[in-house]
């Protein structure tokens, strides 16, 4: 039977948590911590005022529907948090949402006190809506997002208020961009105080953030990211940090979700960059390279148009029934004035003169490789 995060909770209930034990395992926890809806429970336990247990937490959220989770596996891990000598005294608060359509601004975070010196500051990410998919997209072509300038500020008052202790920042998805681009900008007196950064499946950062003096260099060596071997989201932009590849039960962008992420005792099972994977991340290079910032907002904007007005709400759910919503969108596309329509062919064509340079580039070193050792298909 294939493990997951929870399977690993229930297991390692009795093992007392040190600081100095920090598992990868217990890392992930705590940045899937800020994906719970602890707006749903505001009136039993207002985290956004005071601290509580992950004992008292899951008590309240026994209450709420499946529906009220950003994923139907957090109701259980909740649960088993709660449940888990391990966890459920650690106690949570700091609790910020603001959710903005308009503004494009999707934002949320909690703190995770792990000892009297150490916090976690867990950075909510995509919750699977076209709005929040939107979000993560504006990234290739804006200098700063809206919730990149909100992830700031927050670290940087939990940092004044909490002035003895050090961080670990992470998040899943755009949460683990948001871990990313608040410690490399944060100010170096900060950026000493903080451990560790976990970015999980989530996109990099522009390419100017790191080639200049931004705090990158100093906080670069403190940075890991893990992605599944058919990552998408985790492929985006730019990765100078460490890059650790883990297996996945599931299939395409279903590898998104972090519970299909195999696990062996308190660690991911590693895996190799597949073909597919190698071709993918130089595709992605190439095209956000060759593409303009104005090029791919107006692909960006006029893509997300078309699936919002063929009533996609979530891009899984294309992924589900694309036959249902093929008809939609060819309509809804047509419908674009002449000139949209051929900008943004203009920036497909080069994303496919990208996936295809790269396709034969990588069977062409593949062919080398047999040659060189003599392989049967050289």
């Amino acid at each position: 039977m294939m493990m997951n995060l929870n399977n690993y909770i229930e297991e390692n209930q009795k093992r007392i948590l040190k600081t100095a034990e920090i598992t990868e395992l217990d890392e992930l926890a705590f940045a899937r911590i800020s994906y719970l809806p602890f707006h749903k429970i505001k009136k039993q336990l207002d985290l956004t005022k005071q601290n509580f247990k992950l004992s008292e937490i899951a008590e309240a959220m026994k209450g709420l529907k499946t529906s009220d989770f950003a994923w139907p596996e957090d109701e259980k891990f909740i649960q088993k948090l709660g449940e888990s000598p391990r966890f459920q005294n650690l106690k949570v608060g700091f609790f910020v949402r603001k959710n903005n359509k308009q503004l494009e601004k999707q934002f949320s975070a909690v703190t995770i006190q792990i000892n009297f010196f150490t916090m976690y500051v867990s950075f909510f990410g995509t919750d699977g809506t076209l709005f929040g998919w939107k979000e993560d997209f504006n990234m290739s072509f804006l200098p700063e997002i809206p919730a990149q300038k909100e992830a700031l500020e927050y670290l940087k008052n939990i940092s004044r208020r909490y002035f003895y202790k050090n961080f670990y920042l992470g998040g899943h998805s755009k949460g683990g961009n948001l871990s990313i681009y608040s410690a490399i900008m944060a100010p170096d007196r900060l950026q000493k105080r903080i451990l560790k950064v976990l970015n999980y499946d989530g996109p990099g950062l522009r390419e100017e953030l790191l080639s200049k003096d931004t705090g990158a260099i100093r906080v670069l060596p403190k940075i890991v990211s893990y992605i599944p071997e058919g990552s998408v989201i985790g492929r985006l932009l730019t990765h100078k940090e460490k890059v650790v590849v883990v297996k996945s039960q599931a299939k395409n962008l279903y590898q998104h979700d972090i519970y299909t992420w195999e696990i062996k005792d308190d660690h991911f099972c590693r895996a190799k960059n597949t073909k597919l994977s190698n071709t993918l991340n130089k595709t992605v290079d190439d095209f956000l390279a060759s593409a303009s910032p104005e090029e791919l907002r107006f692909f960006v904007d006029g893509i997300f148009e078309v699936f919002e007005k063929s009533d996609v709400e979530e891009p899984v759910s294309l992924m589900r029934n694309w036959q249902k919503y093929a008809p939609k969108l060819m309509k809804n596309y047509r419908e674009l004035s002449k000139e949209r329509r051929e900008k943004i062919n203009e920036v497909w064509l080069l994303f496919g003169n990208s996936l295809v340079k790269n396709y034969f580039a990588e069977n062409e070193i593949l062919k080398k490789a047999r040659q060189i050792l003599g392989g049967k298909n050289a």
